[in-house]
């Protein structure tokens, strides 16, 4: 499955994640949802719009991988690209966006293997 990235709201965003990338376990019962849109209202869980949340994914996601982000910043564009840890630093994949919690939430997504668009 494809997401539309900019067609979704950033509470899609955010459960996308929740739910695809870190697997919170509380999506196997209609209760465990409520509980997280419960902690979500209140303001948990905001990968694509905060950057502290950003990069605590960013750093969940490439603990147990030998991968580097490596971010470029300008006046109005953000750039990830990542890169292989090892000598010859080899970029994957590179991803621009308008904010830098949004490029670090697509090269995560990248790493695994969900497709947005």
């Amino acid at each position: 499955m494809t997401y539309l990235w900019k067609k979704m709201t950033n509470a899609e965003k955010n459960l996308l994640i929740a739910k695809e990338v870190l697997k919170f376990n509380c999506f196997d019962t209609n209760e465990g949802l409520n509980w997280y849109r419960k902690h979500y209202d209140l303001g948990q869980w905001r990968y694509c719009t905060r950057l502290s949340d950003a990069i605590d994914l960013s750093e969940r996601i490439i603990k147990d991988i030998s991968i580097n982000f490596q971010v470029l910043i300008s006046r109005d564009k953000y750039e990830c690209t990542l890169v292989k840890s090892t000598e010859d630093r080899t970029p994957l994949f590179k991803i621009e966006g308008s904010t830098l919690p949004e490029v670090i939430c697509l090269a995560v997504l990248y790493l695994k293997d969900i497709e947005v668009n």
